[in-house]
C-alpha cells in the first residue's frame, strides 16, 4: 500500500470517533478508542491503530501514543491544524461531554450554528460508516483511488458534509471549528509533512507553502456583453474554470490540500518544493478552460509550521499582499491583432464575426442583426434561457441589477475579528470562516434572488451579482445584506449598489452603474446601499455623483414609506406635491401636509405618519420608487 495514502487517510479519520464518544458521554480522551473501532470496521486493524495513536498527553497510556512514522506525522499535523488555542488537554470545562453538543460561530460564542443530541451524533457516525462500508481489501489493492473516490468523497459529501456542523471540540470558546474542517486540515498538513520528509516532532522544523490564484480582470470579462445570457454564460465559464483548477490541485496535491476554490480564486496548502509546479498546472488548467480569454495570477508564501500554528491569519494576509504585488507586476493588456478590413464581433470587439443572432436586432442605421464571433456565439447559446425583458413585470419596463460585497472581509480573514473575540487565527478558524462566507453568498443569497423571480449571475467569495424585477430590487438587496450579517453572527456587514434601469438598455449599463454605486456605498462608511433609477436615455456620471448612499435602516424606512404610499388613500398628485416640496424645503412640505390634513384631503392618521416620515429626510427618495412602480 502507498504510505502517503495511509498517512492522509489516517489523518482524515483520526477524530472520527468523537461522534460516538460524545454520544455515549464518555471522557474526552476516550475518542481515540472509538476512532479505532470505526476505522477497523472500515479499513482494518493496521490503519485503525495508526488513526487512533495521535495524542501524546498524560491522559493517554504509553501504548496508545504515536509509535510509527505514520502516527507521528498525524500527531504533528493534528497539533498544527488545531492551533495555539486548542491544547491537547482540556483546559476548562468537564472532560466528559454532555450532549447536546453545540457548534458555535467562529466570530461569536453567542450564536449557535447547530446543536446535536446523543441520538443525532450516533446516527451520523453509523451513517458515515455505512456509506464507507468495508474498504480494507479495496484500499489494499488501490489505495489512491479508494481514498479519492470513496473515503474523501463520503466525508466531504460533495460539499454538503454533515460534519461541517459538528464541532471539533466541545469545550466553550473553542467549540467553533467544525470537525470536517479540522479533519481536512489535519490531512492537508500530514500530506505536506510526509512529502517534505520527517524531521522530528517540532512544527518549526517544517515549512509549508500557501499557494493562491486570482483571475485577472474578471469583471471586465463578465461585464463585456450587452446581453444577460452572455453575462450568465461568462459567469458559468469562470465557475467551470475554477472547478477545473480545483480538480488539478486535488489530483496533484490531494483534495485535502485545497482550502478554497470559488469565483475565480483558489487557496491551497502545498510542500514548498512543489509550489511552482502546482501553480503552473493550475494556471494552465484555468486559462485553457476559459479558452485564453481570462488569465489568472498565481503566487505563494512559505512559512514555518509554528507560524501556521500561531498566526495563520497573518500568513493569509501576507499571501494576499503577495498576490497584489504579483498582479501589479503583470502587464495585463489584451493582445489583439485584427485585420482592419474585417468587421469584429459586436460583443467582445476582438475577433472577426462569423454568425448573426436572428433574435437580436441592433438599432443601427439601417438596423441589422447582432454579429458574434465563434467564441461569443458559443457563450450566447449556452447562456440562453432568460433575457432582461423576461424579468420585467406587467407594464413596468424596469429591471434591477444588484452588486453586493462584504465589508473589510480581507481584514476579517486576517484575524482582526478573532482578536476582538480573544481567539487565535488558527488554520481551522480561517478555513471555517472562509467556508461560511462563500456558502452564504453562493447558496443563501442566490436563494433570496430566486425567491423574488431574480436571476443570480455571480456568487463567490463575498461577492454577489444578480438581476431581478425592478420593483423588488431594493428588497432583494436588503434581504441579502441581512442574511449576510446574520450568517456572520452580526460581526460583518455588506454594502450594495442597486441600479434600476430600463430593460432595453444594454446589460452592462446596469452592471457598471451598480458597481459604481457599490463603490460609493463603500467610500461613505460601508454597511450601506446606494441606488439609482436609470431611464431609457441612460445616466451621466455627474448625476451618479449626487446620489447619497443610505444605511440599511434608512432603506427600511424608505420601503416602509413606499408601502404606505401604495395604500392609495392619498392621491398620487398629492404625494408628488409633497415630495417635490420636501426636496426643496422640508418646512414648507410640513406646512403643506398639515394644510391638506385640515382640508381632509389627507386622512388625519396618514398625515401624522407622513409628518414623521418627513423628519427622516427620505420622503423624496421613497416617492421616486413609488412613482416608478405605482402601476404595478
Amino acid at each position: 500500500m502507498s504510505e502517503l495514502e495511509i498517512v492522509r487517510t489516517c489523518a482524515l479519520l483520526h477524530d472520527i470517533g468523537k461522534l460516538e464518544c460524545w454520544a455515549n458521554r464518555q471522557p474526552w480522551s476516550k475518542h481515540i478508542y472509538y476512532t479505532y473501532r470505526f476505522v477497523k470496521e472500515c479499513l482494518g486493524e493496521e490503519l485503525a491503530l495508526h488513526a487512533m495513536r495521535h495524542h501524546t498527553g498524560l491522559s493517554y497510556p504509553k501504548e496508545d501514543k504515536p509509535q510509527t512514522l505514520v502516527e507521528k506525522i498525524v500527531c504533528l499535523a493534528d497539533n498544527i491544524a488545531s492551533g495555539a488555542d486548542r491544547p491537547e488537554e482540556p483546559g476548562t470545562g468537564t472532560p466528559v461531554p454532555s450532549p447536546p453538543i453545540k457548534l458555535t460561530h467562529v466570530l461569536s460564542e453567542e450564536k449557535v450554528r447547530k446543536k446535536l443530541d446523543a441520538r443525532e451524533l450516533a446516527y451520523l457516525s453509523q451513517k458515515i460508516k455505512l456509506k464507507l462500508g468495508n474498504l480494507e481489501r479495496k484500499f489494499a489493492e488501490n489505495p489512491r483511488d479508494t481514498y479519492f473516490r470513496n473515503i474523501f468523497k463520503v466525508l466531504e459529501n460533495d460539499g454538503e458534509s454533515e460534519l461541517r456542523f459538528v464541532p471539533a471540540d466541545t469545550r466553550e470558546h473553542i467549540n467553533d471549528v467544525s470537525l470536517w474542517d479540522h479533519l481536512k486540515l489535519t490531512a492537508a498538513f500530514a500530506t505536506c509533512i510526509y512529502r517534505e520528509g520527517w524531521k522530528g516532532d517540532s512544527p518549526k522544523d517544517y515549512k509549508f507553502a500557501l499557494i493562491s490564484g486570482d483571475a485577472d480582470k474578471i469583471s471586465n470579462f463578465i461585464n463585456q456583453s450587452l446581453r444577460l445570457p452572455d453575462l450568465r454564460a461568462r459567469s458559468e465559464l469562470i465557475k467551470k474554470a475554477t472547478e477545473e483548477t480545483r480538480e488539478h490541485l486535488s489530483i496533484f496535491l490531494g483534495p485535502e490540500c485545497v482550502l478554497f476554490a470559488a469565483g475565480g480564486s483558489f487557496l491551497a496548502l502545498c510542500p514548498p518544493e512543489l509550489a511552482e509546479k502546482a501553480l503552473e498546472g493550475a494556471r494552465e488548467r484555468f486559462e485553457k478552460a476559459t479558452r485564453g480569454r481570462v488569465s489568472i495570477t498565481v503566487s505563494y508564501t512559505v512559512k514555518r509550521g509554528d507560524e501556521f500554528l500561531k498566526n495563520f491569519g497573518g500568513i493569509w494576509e501576507s499571501s494576499h499582499r503577495q498576490m497584489r504585488l504579483e498582479k501589479s507586476r503583470r502587464l495585463l493588456i489584451d493582445e489583439v491583432v485584427i485585420d482592419e478590413n474585417l468587421e469584429v464581433c459586436d460583443v467582445c470587439k476582438m475577433k472577426p464575426w462569423t454568425r448573426e443572432d436572428e433574435q437580436r436586432v441592433l438599432p443601427t442605421v439601417p438596423p441589422r442583426k447582432e454579429r458574434l464571433c465563434e467564441s461569443c456565439w458559443e457563450l450566447r447559446e449556452s447562456g440562453k434561457g432568460v433575457w432582461l425583458n423576461d424579468l420585467k413585470e406587467n407594464e413596468c419596463n424596469y429591471v434591477a441589477c444588484i452588486r453586493a460585497d462584504g465589508d473589510d472581509i480581507g481584514r476579517v480573514l486576517a484575524g482582526r475579528k478573532f482578536r476582538e473575540e480573544n481567539k487565535a487565527s488558527t488554520p481551522s478558524r480561517i478555513s471555517t470562516l472562509s467556508d461560511i462566507i462563500h456558502r452564504t453568498c453562493e447558496k443563501e443569497l442566490e436563494e433570496i434572488a430566486k425567491r423574488f423571480r431574480g436571476r443570480p449571475v455571480f456568487a463567490g467569495g463575498d461577492d454577489f451579482l444578480a438581476f431581478t424585477p425592478g420593483k423588488v430590487g431594493l428588497k432583494v438587496a436588503r434581504e441579502a445584506a441581512s442574511k449576510f450579517r446574520e450568517e456572520m453572527a452580526g460581526k460583518c456587514t455588506m454594502s450594495a449598489g442597486v441600479a434600476i434601469f430600463h430593460y432595453k438598455l444594454p446589460v452592462y449599463v446596469g452592471v457598471e452603474v451598480a458597481g459604481y454605486l457599490l463603490k460609493r456605498a463603500k467610500e461613505c462608511g460601508k454597511d450601506k446601499v446606494a441606488f439609482a433609477v436609470i431611464g431609457g436615455s441612460g445616466v451621466t456620471s455627474s448625476e451618479l455623483e449626487k446620489i447619497k448612499p443610505r444605511t440599511w435602516n434608512e432603506l427600511d424606512t424608505i420601503l416602509e414609506i413606499v408601502d404606505s404610499m401604495r395604500k392609495r388613500d392619498v392621491a398620487s398628485s398629492q404625494l408628488r406635491r409633497i415630495a417635490e416640496t420636501a426636496s426643496k424645503n422640508c418646512d414648507e412640505a410640513e406646512i403643506l401636509i398639515k394644510y391638506q390634513m385640515g382640508r381632509e384631503i389627507i386622512p388625519w392618521q396618514k398625515g401624522k405618519r407622513f409628518l414623521s416620515y418627513l423628519e427622516t429626510g427620505l420622503f423624496s427618495d421613497a416617492f421616486l420608487i413609488y412613482n416608478l412602480f405605482k402601476g404595478d
